[in-house]
């Protein structure tokens, strides 16, 4: 089975070995200058900035589907801008703009994380959100939602050609009618989704969860010298992309 959207795999690359929370901290400073940024060229470069990260990682082919994956939400965002932003100002060229902005704002924050997810261990992250005085509840179940991710698309990919072979045509008529072409997939996948989630809970309850109190690790996290470097870099790189404001009123 091939992997989907955020589905990790294990690797030997420097990114993949670097420690979950410095690469948390590249997340967060990037995910800021995509909100913060609204000119497509900047976005465009918060993008491509992390290009260069999914070829040292070599998650090249996971990264394209999580991209492959989000254009119907790229398209959608697209055009609901374009519809609005002209409807509110009857400027052609503002909503065209702005609208390849928030595709670009979107696409940039997918490529961020999926950097993130492929290169990260999930059970090394729950480990760094404990060591960070997280909840190990809290950071179990923000692990186990990562992890469905990919497992909702290996099920939705399963529904759709289940659907396909039954003559459903996902594809055919305006964006409307691909919409409810829809339907027939997502309300399997809903199900599918409470079905696995009951699941969950009962396994957990066979192996009485929550009956310690007091957890242990057979691992600590330590902070590197490459980590520090890391976040280095991240923080000058995020310095630069702010100083595009303040010596050119880039915004």
């Amino acid at each position: 089975m091939k992997a989907f959207g955020f589905d990790y795999r294990r690797g030997t690359s420097i990114i993949h070995i670097l420690d979950p929370r410095s690469k948390f901290i590249y997340t967060i400073l990037f995910t800021a200058l995509t909100v913060y940024f609204v000119n497509p060229l900047v976005l465009l470069l918060v993008f491509l900035s992390s290009v260069p990260m999914v070829a040292v990682a070599g998650v090249g082919k996971s990264w394209l589907r999580s991209i492959r994956g989000s254009l119907f939400f790229i398209a959608f965002i697209f055009i609901f801008n374009l519809i609005g932003i002209f409807w509110t100002t009857g400027s052609v060229a503002d909503a065209l703009i702005m609208s390849i902005s928030m595709s670009l704002r979107f696409m940039a924050l997918i490529s961020i994380f999926s950097v993130f997810f492929l290169t990260t261990s999930p059970e090394d992250l729950t480990q760094s959100m404990v060591q960070l005085k997280i909840p190990y509840d809290y950071a179990l179940t923000f692990n186990m939602a990562m992890r469905f991710v990919p497992t909702l698309s290996r099920e939705a990919q399963i529904i759709m050609d289940a659907q396909r072979s039954r003559g459903l045509e996902l594809e055919k008529g305006n964006i409307f009618q691909r919409v409810r072409n829809y339907i027939p997939v997502l309300i399997p996948l809903i199900i599918s989704s409470f079905r696995r989630a009951e699941l969950v809970a009962d396994a957990m309850e066979s192996r009485a969860f929550g009956a310690a109190k007091r957890r242990t690790s057979l691992y600590v996290l330590t902070m590197g010298r490459r980590d520090f470097l890391f976040i280095l870099f991240s923080v000058a790189a995020f310095l630069a992309f702010l100083s595009l404001k303040v010596l050119f009123g880039i915004q």
